[in-house]
């Protein structure tokens, strides 16, 4: 091999490693922002949370939270009945996969 060639391969591969390296780290910069993102918004969730516990005197007491779990049981009781069942005759069958074709001999 000719020197110029050694020189533009080892020039591509690292270019490709540039590449690959890069990639990677705005991976990485997106999920530690989208997890910085999800922190604060728990965070504020939690203040607001106890806010709301500070602000009505039945939270002291957890009168509220059984009131909440109740329509939260009867919410979810309204997804819980069974889906009816479609006739066979409605079902679309699956079109077959093409068998791939012998050759032909000439």
């Amino acid at each position: 091999m000719k020197n110029s060639t050694k020189v533009k391969a080892a020039l591509l591969l690292t270019s490709l490693a540039c590449a690959a390296g890069a990639t990677a780290a705005l991976i990485l910069l997106q999920k530690k922002r989208e997890e910085e993102v999800y922190h604060e918004a728990e965070l504020k969730a939690m203040d607001e949370l106890e806010q709301m516990m500070r602000e009505d005197p039945d939270c002291g007491t957890c009168a509220c939270a059984e009131e909440c779990a109740a329509a939260d049981a009867s919410y979810q009781d309204t997804f819980d009945e069974e889906i009816p069942e479609e006739d066979e005759e409605d079902e679309v069958e699956p079109i077959p996969a093409a068998e791939p074709e012998a050759p032909t001999e000439e």
